[in-house]
């Protein structure tokens, strides 16, 4: 019996021990000071359940004022320290200091008072709207009001401007005028080469109301006065005067440079704070991948409305933003201008882009159609025979000469498979020289059963294959995987198998025979600083040249030939497809003086039919080229 007396003795003391430390941390706070204190601790956390036990007649929405500001403000933490707490009798007022970090903006302090009081011997706070801030009042909340600087010009070389912000007119869409959503599109594209997806993300703008304006695109006063007349008749399409972003010449450029508008739901997701619904963020191209620095920081007013959405009184704080900054490219208008009229009415995907020869920078990237994927950077294609350029580099390094003996059948078989001449051709026994200019499949293909697969990647590595490539916005570079087989190699050697290449590497790789140095092509003016440059042998360097002349003046690119200035080139017709006979894109890469070139176009054909003559007509617009 006595051991069972101590056991329940035992018990009830632990109960009565866990029920003091319930009331010692429950228990009622009895003092001005801990209340105060506890409230500006849960404030701190975020709390505001436990804030709420700890005000007198708290209002039903008490929890959803200060979630509302967290959420109107963009509060991602909050700090309420105690300064100094004055007591009278059963009243007591407690000075604060409160710093909000709201996102994209910085830190808001402003002091605050919370008023206390005694009743029935306990202490609570006296809530009123001011607690959480000293002007805020019922029916309130507050907002942030965002003032962006404008938006910082994209630069060419020497500092000329390419795309800038000016005085002129926004080109828009109200929706409950949009009769024909087919012909509003086809405006957009035919007049201002503006891509369909764009008037659909402005379309789809969120919150838009039926009867709002909602801008495109923007053109300057000079554009208006042409194109009004073609797009105001167009049911939906409308002109607000505003700010514009504007380029040098209407539609130039346009891939590189991309373009501006609405922020998507996507791009606000991956942009965050402080940008907001509405706001005219870079959609492509420079103007996407450097929004930041172009667009710069806004300016910022936390104010308040009241509940029709009016902003009441003055600004409660103000956060300076700060301009944007240009970005600062090596594209030189005029040679820009050049590039876009040699592709003016073609019919087929093509792309031309021209790099200066001794320093890498690229001078024109033009597109066809100008608007949409910028193929000259981003797109891979196999370089049929322009590849030849980088074989014949590693046959030199072999130890073989221009004058190396070899035969030019219509076909030759390695290891089962057969390669052919594109257009059947046979020239009988003829030297290195001779099979570049005539540019012969059969007799490459011979001539690399020589080399090693390990020369071979060797001469591509030194051309600038498999290294990265980066300009600032999407390209792709030049890849050449290692080769399976001898098949693989001979392939390999013309441009075939699994070699693929942008044109803007394949410009680079004419300039790199020009200069007699690969240089890593640069879009960015800053970027060349640090750019990969790898030094050719000086001899095999002139023989390239030499077997370049040749091409142009008395082989397959002699649609490229031009008085004065002597051309240098090679010609590229590149099989792709599981067709029978296969399709082929059509190239042409080279250079006249320092500047240097890449011609394709998809499915053309023969390089020297069709992008040898688009060159010519390239290189006659350029002026002292």
């Amino acid at each position: 019996m006595r051991k069972v007396l101590v056991a329940l003795l035992a018990t009830v003391i632990v109960a009565a021990v866990g029920v003091f430390v319930v009331y010692l941390r429950h228990r009622p706070l009895n003092t001005a000071a801990a209340v105060s204190s506890a409230f500006l601790k849960d404030w701190g956390a975020q709390d505001y359940a436990g804030m709420k036990t700890l005000v007198r007649h708290p209002p039903a929405d008490f929890a959803g004022t200060y979630t509302q500001a967290v959420s109107d403000l963009q509060v991602t933490a909050v700090t309420a320290t105690g300064v100094a707490l004055h007591q009278s009798g059963i009243a007591a007022d407690e000075s604060a200091r409160v710093n909000l970090a709201l996102r994209g903006l910085g830190q808001w302090s402003y002091a605050v008072t919370i008023h206390l009081s005694e009743r029935a011997r306990r202490w609570l706070v006296d809530w009123t709207p001011a607690a959480l801030q000293p002007q805020l009042v019922a029916g309130e909340r507050f907002t942030r009001v965002l003032t962006w600087p404008q938006r910082a010009a994209i630069l060419g070389e020497g500092g000329t401007p390419l795309r800038q912000t000016v005085q002129g007119w926004s080109v828009g869409v109200e929706p409950a005028k949009v009769t024909n959503l087919t012909a509003v599109e086809n405006a957009f594209n035919q007049v201002l080469q503006v891509p369909t997806s764009t008037v659909t993300t402005a379309l789809h703008t969120p919150g838009a109301q039926p009867t709002w304006f909602l801008p495109v695109t923007q053109i300057s006063p000079q554009q208006f006065t042409s194109v009004q007349p073609q797009l105001s008749p167009v049911p939906g399409i409308l002109f607000e005067q505003s700010t514009a972003r504007v380029t040098y010449a209407p539609g130039a450029a346009q891939a590189v440079l991309g373009t501006t508008g609405p922020v998507t739901a996507q791009l606000l997701g991956q942009l965050g704070a402080p940008y907001a619904s509405g706001d005219t963020v870079g959609l492509s191209g420079l103007e996407l991948a450097y929004e930041r620095q172009l667009a710069g920081t806004p300016s910022a007013d936390i104010d308040l409305k009241n509940a029709s959405g009016t902003v009441v009184g003055s600004s409660l704080m103000h956060f300076d933003g700060t301009p944007g900054t240009p970005v600062v490219t090596t594209i030189d208008p005029t040679v820009q201008s050049a590039a876009e009229s040699a592709l003016t009415g073609l019919t087929k995907n093509a792309a031309l882009v021209a790099v200066d020869a001794a320093t890498g920078q690229i001078r024109a990237i033009a597109n066809n159609p100008p608007g949409g994927f910028d193929r000259a950077l981003d797109g891979t294609y196999p370089p049929g025979s322009t590849m030849k350029i980088i074989t014949s580099y590693a046959l030199f390094s072999n130890g073989d000469s221009l004058t190396t003996p070899i035969s030019c059948p219509t076909q030759t078989v390695v290891d089962g498979k057969t390669f052919k001449n594109i257009e059947g051709e046979a020239t009988g026994n003829i030297d290195l020289q001779q099979a570049f200019v005539e540019s012969c499949n059969t007799a490459f293909v011979q001539m690399t059963e020589t080399l090693t697969p390990s020369q071979l990647t060797k001469a591509a590595d030194t051309f600038g294959f498999n290294a990265p490539e980066p300009l600032g916005i999407a390209s792709a570079g030049a890849s050449f995987p290692p080769m399976k087989d001898i098949v693989d190699q001979a392939g390999a050697a013309i441009g075939q198998a699994e070699v693929l290449t942008s044109p803007v590497h394949m410009a680079s790789v004419a300039a790199a025979v020009a200069s007699g140095a690969w240089h890593e092509p640069t879009l960015l003016a800053a970027d060349q600083a640090t750019a990969t440059v790898t030094p050719l042998d000086p001899t095999i360097a002139a023989n390239l040249r030499t077997m370049m002349g040749l091409v142009v003046t008395q082989g397959t690119g002699v649609a490229a030939q031009l008085p004065g200035t002597p051309v240098f080139g090679k010609t590229g017709t590149a099989e792709f497809g599981s067709g029978n006979p296969p399709q082929t894109h059509a190239w042409f890469i080279g250079f006249r003086g320092q500047l240097a070139f890449a011609v394709i176009v998809e499915a053309g054909g023969v390089g020297g039919k069709v992008a040898a003559p688009l060159a010519a007509k390239f290189l006659s617009l350029v002026p002292g080229s």
